[in-house]
């Protein structure tokens, strides 16, 4: 056991050696326009939203439901397209879950320069087939992008995002999607 235990450990880790990918994570909260928490809701918020998706909304006179993404784009700075354009993507837009507040996309290529870490909110109702991206910032406000490098074998951790949504928890929680630029 003693001679299987380094060559075990010696495996494993040589493993990474060759890589020429890395790991990309970050973490988000939404909260209000006052800055209460909305999702995650922590321990002890007995009426925390338990996702994103079905949250209250109204698009003109009509209430209906919401869901919320959050979406990472992560951009070649190289690239002569520049970073609106898709083929500029060094790995494709992930959404994340919307019962989620922390994700990783494992298999991003090595850099040695910075890549761009765009961060986005998108709404969908799929009650009337709406998605929106590109959302107004009096809607939500996301903050702006980031510039990192990714290393072999390595973590980059864009650590915690927070996005605020123009809604009330203590008062009006339903958030006009026509004012997001939806609709």
């Amino acid at each position: 056991m003693r001679r299987l235990l380094p060559a075990l450990l010696a495996a494993g880790l040589g493993g990474g050696c060759g890589s020429d990918e890395g790991s990309v994570e970050l973490a988000w909260v939404i909260v209000d326009r006052d800055g209460e928490p909305i999702f995650p809701g922590g321990a002890f918020s007995l009426d925390a939203e338990r996702s994103t998706c079905g949250l209250p909304g109204t698009l003109g006179d009509r209430d209906l439901s919401f869901d919320l993404r959050v979406e990472l784009e992560i951009c070649d700075t190289e690239c002569d397209a520049g970073c609106e354009s898709e083929e500029c993507l060094v790995v494709p837009r992930h959404a994340f879950a919307c019962n989620s507040a922390r994700g990783n996309l494992p298999a991003v290529p090595a850099s040695d320069l910075p890549y761009r870490f765009t961060v986005r909110a998108a709404l969908s109702a799929p009650s009337i087939e709406l998605e929106c991206r590109d959302l107004d910032p009096t809607c939500i406000a996301v903050p702006s992008s980031r510039d990192r490098e990714v290393r072999a074998g390595l973590v980059t951790d864009l650590l915690v995002y927070q996005l605020a949504l123009d809604v009330d928890r203590d008062g009006d929680r339903a958030l006009p999607l026509e004012d997001c630029g939806c609709g």
